[in-house]
């Protein structure tokens, strides 16, 4: 067990399709961790169909997860993975099946293909149902009992013709389909291939190609499945801005195969399809980008109605009990040989970390600069596994000193593929700049007069509130009212930022290296800088008159004149107050918030921090 380093601790890959390639199933479920909060049985034997969540946060891991699950309860369970827009060599694919026995392909779209159609559930309808065809064929057509009504629906898909590949399904511009006439001469049926222009929906051809697909499905819901549990699970709906006919186009699609996968278990659960289902996992970015450039089609009732948000936020940041700290532990301890049921995650911690980080208890000091995803724990270990530290037997306060900048710029990394889905290279090199080498903490007033001295014109001004509310939603910024010490992130489960003067924004802690940030470097950007509405100061007594008592307080080396109205010695335990000199007196001295300036008086109205003085 002493001989254990970093270097030797299973990290795992960042995403996990990779890790279960490189790594195996096996050593991928030994070291998962299972979120507590999260129902897993609305997945397994509930309704809900939908994994959301950030990138990050662990949703295709928990798909293969749920794979491991099923397979576990039925070991003859199919379980079927498509991911969108995803490369499959033959080669990789072998790799994959060698390790698991799962069937894998992809969906991918011809270029300029459909990138003026809106419409999109009868193609994914046409897809999903070629799938379950092959699915059941290279399951030794086990999956439904071979009657007449399966027999049927097998060659009313096959009139609809397109390359036959299994392992990779493309939407292409047109496609070919039989259709049968009886010839009136003859009374003889015949079929002859007509093409149909997927994009163009209003020709009768395209109106035919929907009912086939229409008297498919009436056919597969008189089918009779079999014993065996049947899953599909689909991955990696990805959309870039980029071409913007082309990014919507994929919105669109990502939206209709959204309705498809739910109109699919419907069906499944109508006619009491047992252990049937698709499960979808989709990032919160898609559906925020789906909202704001497509029509959604009340794509929230979907969501919100059948999903399942991937969170990792808990209250008890401070313990080795967040699940996100043992994730970390976890992976040790089975490394060590502690087994992977139940670790003593304590000992493990105390073994592993010290007692504090720059004055910090480790497990807050990690999740500080994290954002509560497993993304952020594999990124931990592999920066340190690639440092000069990797042969240490603990994550000490050198160890994470020595990969701060690393980390750092691989977060920023992740956060800029996110914003991938809202914006385009530009426009994101032009956001990231702005808040390079500028603060850690700064209000909203200071940010726009930055934006207007160098980014004008730019998004960040055209479009502030919305780019703003966009880096909180990802965590690159936080809110922080100076009066109080308090944080909010969208991370830990405090809804959208506040643009208001007294509460400030913050760069998140992690980013700061990237961004060239620190504390020494903002005093000096302070310096001279005048006092804004939320700011606190230590406010000294200089006069009192009548109802006011006056006071002087000092901002970055100024000194400025402010004033306390008697109502505001209320709240230092005060009732009726006849003269305010019988309860204060020049010298004395009171914390305050800055709440308004009289230019007039050229002084700060300003309020006393409650039970504070």
């Amino acid at each position: 067990m002493c001989k254990l380093t970093i270097k030797d601790i299973y990290a795992g890959k960042p995403d996990a399709k990779d890790e279960i390639d490189f790594g195996g199933v096996e050593e991928f479920i030994k070291t998962y961790v299972v979120a507590e909060h999260f129902n897993i049985e609305s997945l397994i034997s509930g309704t809900n169909c939908f994994i959301t969540g950030f990138k990050g946060t662990g949703k295709t891991a928990l798909l293969f997860y749920l794979d491991n699950r099923f397979k576990e309860i039925d070991e003859s369970t199919c379980s079927s993975f498509i991911f969108f827009k995803e490369e499959f060599t033959d080669t990789k694919r072998s790799e994959l099946e060698s390790i698991a026995k799962r069937i894998l392909s992809s969906i991918s779209v011809e270029k300029n293909a459909l990138v003026d159609n809106q419409e999109f559930e009868y193609i994914w309808r046409w897809l999903l149902f070629k799938r379950i065809v092959s699915d059941n064929e290279e399951y030794n057509r086990g999956l439904f009992i071979d009657d007449e009504n399966w027999k049927k629906f097998e060659n009313i898909i096959g009139k609809i013709k397109s390359p036959n590949n299994r392992r990779k399904f493309t939407i292409p511009q047109k496609i070919k389909m039989a259709v049968p006439y009886v010839e009136p001469s003859t009374q003889s049926v015949i079929t002859p291939e007509v093409e149909v222009d997927l994009q163009n929906t209003s020709d009768d051809k395209y109106l035919k190609f929907m009912e086939v697909i229409d008297e498919a499905e009436r056919l597969l819901l008189n089918t009779t499945r079999t014993d065996i549990p049947y899953y599909i699970f689909v991955d990696e709906l990805e959309a870039y801005y980029g071409d913007i006919s082309v990014f919507k186009r994929d919105l669109c699609l990502i939206r209709d195969l959204i309705f498809t996968v739910k109109r699919f278990n419907s069906n499944f659960s109508a006619i009491n399809m047992r252990c049937t289902k698709i499960i979808c996992s989709v990032r919160s970015e898609i559906l925020t980008a789906i909202s704001r450039f497509v029509v959604t089609k009340e794509l929230n009732k979907v969501t919100a109605g059948f999903a399942v948000p991937l969170m990792w936020n808990y209250s008890n940041t401070s313990s080795y009990m967040h699940p996100i700290i043992q994730i970390l532990l976890k992976r040790i301890a089975v490394c060590e040989g502690e087994g992977c049921v139940n670790p003593d995650y304590k000992k493990v911690y105390e073994r592993w970390l010290p007692e504090n980080i720059h004055g910090i208890e480790p497990a807050n000091y990690i999740l500080n600069n994290s954002w509560c995803k497993p993304r952020d724990i594999v990124r931990l270990i592999t920066t340190v596994q690639n440092s000069i530290y990797n042969n240490s037997k603990a994550f000490t306060q050198s160890v994470f000193d020595s990969v701060v900048k690393t980390y750092s710029e691989d977060s920023l990394t992740e956060i800029k593929e996110e914003l991938r889905a809202l914006y385009d290279t530009d426009q994101i090199d032009m956001i990231i700049s702005c808040f390079m080498g500028y603060k850690t903490t700064f209000s909203v007033s200071q940010i726009k007069q930055r934006i207007k001295k160098y980014f004008q014109g730019s998004i960040l001004e055209t479009h502030f509130a919305q780019v703003i509310d966009d880096l909180y939603r990802l965590g690159f910024l936080g809110n922080f009212l100076p009066v109080s010490k308090t944080y909010r992130w969208q991370h830990k489960g405090d809804g959208r930022v506040i643009l208001t003067e007294e509460w400030r924004m913050v760069v998140h802690y992690a980013l700061h290296g990237a961004l060239s940030l620190g504390g020494q470097q903002n005093y000096g950007l302070n310096r001279g800088e005048l006092p804004e509405i939320g700011d606190v100061a230590q406010a000294i007594v200089k006069k009192i008159i009548k109802s006011f008592a006056i006071v002087e307080f000092r901002h970055y080396g100024k000194v400025y004149l402010g004033s306390i109205h008697i109502s505001e010695f209320t709240k230092l335990g005060y009732g009726y107050i006849p003269n305010l000199k019988s309860i204060t007196q020049v010298g004395d001295e009171y914390k305050v918030v800055l709440k308004e300036y009289n230019k007039q008086l050229e002084s700060w109205e300003v309020e006393i921090v409650e039970n504070e003085v």
